[in-house]
């Protein structure tokens, strides 16, 4: 099998106590079987402490929902008494994601996790893409699918190819190499009616204001907070204005990567539901909100460790680890008006 990462992804190494977040505060952790089956053998105290404090297949968390094993130096007990060897599959592979097609399998570091970003915000790119990828061999079983899904993978990925080479040709300003990747998305997909046709063609630049960018705002806060941090900072989004909210907190490189990024996690899964187009439209939306509203989201996390960083992994955190909130994404992206492809280009021109 074809293992294909981001070039950063091998320097990534937890910062543990050195993070100002923890992935050990306000998640669920569940526990796959053969962590549970371990965790049943281990003898001594802190066995019998590891079993005390699992319920239901996953741990029992603390008040504050916090990992019963955090300490308060912002290390892992398990690991300090048993080794790293002793985590179970979520707590080892966070925040790395995973995708297979067939006999390609793709890996990547999640942006809920302030190192990877800082990964990728530091990372260089090449002429044709804001981001270097590298590929080797690996001894994974590949998974089975059909010869014409791989002819279908093997042109998605050739699309997202092109869609790098879009956000790389610095020849054109920025937002209308934006404007350009959902032109090609269009065509590719032939999901959207024609801009004439749309009804969102008749929507007037006040209505635009009023209605649309309020639209724009409620989606963020549908389905459920992540926790209070993001509670505090939706508020905030709620009560701020849309065109006094303009002020980016990332350069135009920074924005290309973001994007890139998020096209080489999505675009893929296009493969298995047939809606490139909506992935596109999810990634822009995603960056238009960091545009839009980086300062606030930043401030309400206390902005580190920088205000960049803190903005991105409270976005990732709120919208990408809900399947709840990316299937609202998907739906409202093709069935509103308020997301065509026409507002979005309106959107983008602002």
């Amino acid at each position: 099998m074809i293992l294909r990462v981001p070039d950063f992804y091998d320097s990534f190494q937890c910062i543990a106590g050195k993070c100002t977040d923890t992935c050990c505060i306000g998640w669920e952790i569940d526990i796959d079987e053969k962590s549970a089956q371990r965790y049943k053998a281990i003898k001594g105290d802190i066995g019998d402490i590891l079993r005390q404090n699992i319920v239901d297949d996953h741990f029992k968390l603390l008040p504050g929902d916090r990992c019963p094993f955090l300490r308060r130096d912002g290390l892992c007990d398990m690991i300090c008494h048993l080794g790293e060897s002793s985590l179970c599959d979520i707590c080892r592979e966070h925040p790395r994601f995973v995708e297979v097609y067939g006999d390609i399998m793709e890996k990547g570091l999640g942006l809920c996790c302030e190192e990877a970003a800082r990964l990728l915000f530091e990372s260089k790119g090449t002429a044709t893409s804001p981001i270097a990828f590298v590929e080797r061999e690996t001894d994974d079983i590949p998974d089975e699918i059909p010869e014409d899904a791989i002819e279908a993978r093997d042109a998605i990925f050739n699309e997202r190819e092109n869609l790098f080479a879009i956000l790389a040709n610095h020849d054109r300003p920025l937002k209308e190499r934006l404007v350009e990747l959902l032109d090609y998305a269009v065509e590719t997909s032939g999901f959207d009616i024609p801009e004439e046709e749309s009804p969102a063609a008749e929507i007037t630049d006040k209505e635009i204001s009023n209605n649309i960018h309020q639209s724009w705002i409620d989606l963020l806060g549908k389905g459920d907070s992540f926790g209070p941090a993001w509670s505090a900072a939706y508020k905030l989004v709620r009560q701020s204005n849309w065109s006094k909210a303009s002020t980016s907190l990332y350069t135009e490189d920074e924005s290309e990567k973001i994007i890139a990024y998020l096209l080489y996690r999505y675009y893929g899964k296009s493969l298995f539901d047939g809606n490139n187009l909506t992935k596109v439209k999810f990634t822009l939306y995603f960056w238009i909100m960091l545009q839009r509203f980086g300062n606030i989201l930043a401030n309400a996390t206390g902005a580190t460790p920088s205000a960049k960083i803190s903005a991105i992994k409270l976005l990732s955190k709120q919208t990408e680890y809900s399947e709840e909130i990316m299937d609202i994404f998907e739906q409202e992206f093709m069935e509103n008006p308020a997301f065509s492809t026409h507002i979005f280009k309106r959107i983008l021109k602002e």
